[in-house]
Order: C-alpha cells, then structure tokens, then sequence
C-alpha cells in the first residue's frame, strides 16, 4: 500500500528568508498530494521534530551549542503559515532527523500495510534524505516528491538527490506525476 509522509513542516524550520521563500512552493505539491489520499483513504504521516525543555531529547550539536529549538509548546514547533495536516493524518513524533530513529514508525507502516512512501516536506539535505535512506534500508520503496520537499543549500540537494539515486535507486518526481 501506498502512503504519503509530510516531514517537519514547523515553523522553526522555516525560520530564515531563504528557506521561508520554499513554503509557497512546496505547499501546493503537499497540499494536492494530501487531498488525493484522504479521499483516497490512503495513509498520511505528518511527522514532526518536537523536544522537552530538559534537554533530554536534544541532539548532540543542541546539547554541544546550548541550543534549544522545536520545543515542545512552543511556537517554533507548531505548523508553519499555511499548513495544515490532513483530519486524518497520524501524527508521528520525531527527535532525530530520520523519522526512523527513535519512533515506532517502522512498526506502524506495517502494522497500516505500507510498502511504498511518498516523501514531502523538509529538508532533502536533512530529514526527508535520510528518512528516504533509512527507509529503503528497510525494504520500502521510496519516491521523493520533488516539487514538495525544500532544502537548505541547493548544492547539497542536488548531492542528496544523486546519492539516493546511485545508492538506492530513490526517484525525485513531481506530484503531478504520481497516479492516483
């Protein structure tokens, strides 16, 4: 079965003009993809960064720098402007950058029958790349929807786009191009 992953569409991760000028890109793509599957009855992930004020779910470079974000509570953690999950989305929590660590994901797709995902959401260079990585060394087959993912540096995109390409044959394609 087929199930369509929106990763990390925070405020936080939005926080900077460059990366704030993706947002009305990539909703559209997301948006549209996550009208098909609720209709659909297909399964919608929204996936979100969240961590404790305590420290205990910090990374090590938030740790290192003493830098908090995606605290839960916050405004930081909530939905960027203009994003709204699907009625019908489970909300998978998150305190790494692949979706796989440290969560029951893996367990849920299953248990919900999913072999395929379709990943939108943020960043390429970051949690939607290695979630896609992660997941195809899990036996998922894995399409990265282009026009729905946004990125930190381009150049590094483009590196994660080839990487996951040579290394396990992960496509990057338009929404308009999945048929439904």
């Amino acid at each position: 079965m087929l199930a369509l992953v929106i990763i990390d569409m925070q405020r936080w991760m939005f926080r900077t003009p460059e990366r704030s000028d993706q947002v009305g890109n990539i909703l559209p793509a997301i948006d549209g993809l996550a009208s098909h599957f609720a209709q659909a009855n297909l399964p919608i992930y929204d996936v979100v960064t969240i961590h404790q004020p305590d420290r205990s779910t910090w990374s090590r470079l938030m740790i290192k720098y003493n830098y908090s974000c995606l605290i839960e509570g916050t405004p930081d953690a909530e939905p960027v402007d203009g994003y709204k999950a699907p009625p019908s989305a489970k909300r998978i929590v998150k305190t790494q950058n692949s979706v796989f660590l440290h969560t029951d994901f893996e367990t849920t797709l299953n248990a919900d029958g999913v072999t395929k995902l379709l990943l939108t959401g943020v960043f390429m260079d970051g949690c939607v790349g290695l979630t896609a990585a992660d997941a195809a060394q899990r036996r998922f087959e894995v399409v990265c929807i282009s026009d729905g993912i946004g990125h930190v540096d381009v150049k590094m995109r483009r590196s994660m786009e080839e990487w996951l390409h040579q290394m396990y044959e992960i496509d990057q394609i338009q929404a308009a191009c999945i048929p439904l």
